[in-house]
């Protein structure tokens, strides 16, 4: 793994207008921004973990979006074979920061907790481990239908530049639950000013390893911050291959 890309989705301030749901009970659910236009699935057709899309709009009272409207579900890590799409742009940042086979994407989004307001976070819902990558419309339209598998990427839904889908067929989920190690705001902060494990990420902060290979800069690399409040991007990605220990913490998620 050389690569680990932190990736943010879902509901946010534009498109959505609310942050994803934590309910009650810790459980949460990642709402994918709305689609103009067709796509694979409505709202509410949306189903992970007991819950559907149309319990998790109105748990959040969202008012730019119902449940018969279309959405962009991707990443799709609810199937047999996990997918995550990537376009124009933001797919050229990631192939030029020599994003590959083997590498992490963590998925993270806004989520709020109806009953604890103070939980206003940005955290992390899912995971994928790239096995494959489909570069332009050809090797996506083939892939998907030899595997009977529908994706908002799939061109015959929208046309994009420089359109790609990463592929996992084993290494790839959904988190069913709240949890304080995948919180990435810090404590005390706005949503956008993160904090990391010290376990993983004081050693090389204090050598001032070159940890980050886009956009991102330490704002206390003694407290481990870094406000991610910088601009648009999508993407945040991680030398893993400078510093072995980042690998080490996302997997300490993703089998934990």
């Amino acid at each position: 793994m050389k690569r680990v890309i932190l990736s943010r989705k879902g509901f946010d301030s534009k498109y959505g207008g609310r942050p994803s749901p934590i309910f009650k009970n810790d459980d949460i659910f990642s709402l994918p921004i709305p689609q103009n236009g067709k796509s694979p699935k409505k709202y509410h057709e949306l189903k992970f973990n007991g819950i559907n899309g149309t319990q998790a709009l109105k748990e959040v009272s969202a008012t730019q979006v119902t449940s018969e409207d279309f959405c962009h579900y991707d990443p799709a890590l609810n199937d047999k074979i996990g997918l995550f799409g990537q376009a124009g742009s933001a797919q050229s940042e990631l192939k030029n920061n020599g994003v590959g086979i083997g590498d992490l994407f963590l998925f993270f989004g806004w989520f709020k907790k109806t009953e604890n307001p103070k939980i206003d976070i940005h955290k992390i819902f899912g995971w994928l481990q790239i096995e494959e990558i489909l570069e332009g419309d050809k090797q996506i339209s083939n892939f998907l239908k030899k595997h009977n598998l529908s994706h908002p990427h799939d061109p015959k839904y929208r046309k994009y530049k420089n359109n790609t889908i990463y592929v996992s067929r084993k290494n790839f989920g959904l988190f069913k639950k709240f949890s304080k190690k995948l919180v990435l705001s810090a404590p005390n902060h706005k949503k956008s000013m993160w904090q990391f494990p010290k376990k993983y990420f004081a050693s090389a902060a204090k050598k001032k390893s070159n940890i980050f290979l886009n956009r991102l800069k330490w704002k206390d690399n003694r407290k481990l911050l870094v406000d991610t409040n910088i601009g648009p991007g999508q993407e945040f990605i991680f030398d893993a291959q400078e510093v072995p220990d980042i690998s080490l913490w996302a997997k300490s998620l993703t089998e934990e």
